[in-house]
């Protein structure tokens, strides 16, 4: 064998074996990307059966709840024993009431009206600008509000302090 085919034959096992190595290449990217397929679905699935579980109890003491109302004949009270019921069943997973004493927090409060001092009702001893009465609760889940909590706000002046030019 001459030099120049000592020289080809290397080339051509060098070739051989490049193809080889890029055929396995190949086969293991395939391979892996089955792998990673096959993580993902378990992992979906795994989440879904962490969220099914994590729920499970709260469905259950929701649908007590739902059974306690269509087994029982309608009363104030017993709409107030459920809703107290399902309220504390959903504390238990981090929902809170939002505060309502003192004054109004705009990330928190929606103000949906101003309780002035008018003459034909009771006084209210309620500093201006504090909550004088809430309209509907609001509540957070962790540092996210779910819903804001209405309120009604004193107003700032009373008639008693307000001067004919301040009215307009």
């Amino acid at each position: 064998m001459t030099e120049n085919d000592q020289s080809l034959e290397a080339i051509s096992q060098g070739i051989t074996n490049l193809q080889d190595l890029f055929v396995r290449r190949l086969s293991e990217d395939k391979n892996t990307k089955q792998l990673i397929r096959s993580l993902e679905q378990s992992l979906r699935e795994r989440d879904d059966l962490d969220t099914h579980k994590a729920f499970a109890p709260l469905f259950k003491e929701l649908l007590l709840a739902v059974d306690r109302l269509q087994t029982n004949d309608p009363s104030l009270e017993l709409n107030r024993s459920v809703a107290e019921e399902i309220l504390d069943l959903l504390s238990q997973y981090g929902l809170n009431p939002i505060s309502t004493n003192g004054s109004v927090d705009p990330r928190v409060h929606e103000v949906v009206g101003v309780a002035g001092n008018d003459k034909n009702k009771d006084q209210t001893t309620a500093e201006p600008g504090s909550i004088c009465k809430v309209i509907r609760p609001g509540y957070l889940m962790g540092n996210m509000v779910l819903r804001p909590a209405q309120v009604v706000i004193q107003s700032r002046l009373d008639d008693s302090t307000q001067t004919g030019n301040e009215r307009n």
